[in-house]
């Protein structure tokens, strides 16, 4: 179960704020609120859309961009033979399986074998 966001109302039975919106896999989403338990599935389709038209996202979720290099009086240059070495070779191509040995005739076959 994943949390997908928080409700933007609070919840009916204690007055939380951050109720979270959570779906199972292949499943509809409901809702959940971690202080008193209380869960309130989605039992159709309107009512997810609902749910999730509701919903504002999980700001833990949300990927922070990249920090920004500090800034150097002298940037470090790294010569391109060096850079080359650091650079992953590609891995080997898999060995192709191996061919099964033909079965082996059972009793049925060797009885009625055709000369």
């Amino acid at each position: 179960m994943a949390i997908l966001g928080r409700h933007i109302r609070p919840c009916a039975s204690c007055d939380f704020g951050a109720v979270h919106v959570k779906k199972n896999e292949g499943k509809l989403p409901y809702l959940h609120c971690p202080q008193c338990g209380l869960m309130t599935p989605a039992k159709n389709g309107q009512q997810a859309d609902g749910l999730l038209r509701n919903m504002r996202p999980n700001a833990l979720d949300q990927a922070a961009p990249p920090p920004a290099p500090p800034v150097a009086e002298k940037p470090i240059v790294v010569p391109p033979e060096v850079a080359a070495l650091a650079t992953p070779t590609p891995a080997p191509a898999p060995a192709p399986a191996p061919v099964a040995p033909a079965k082996p005739a059972g009793l049925w076959d060797s009885l009625m074998k055709r000369p």
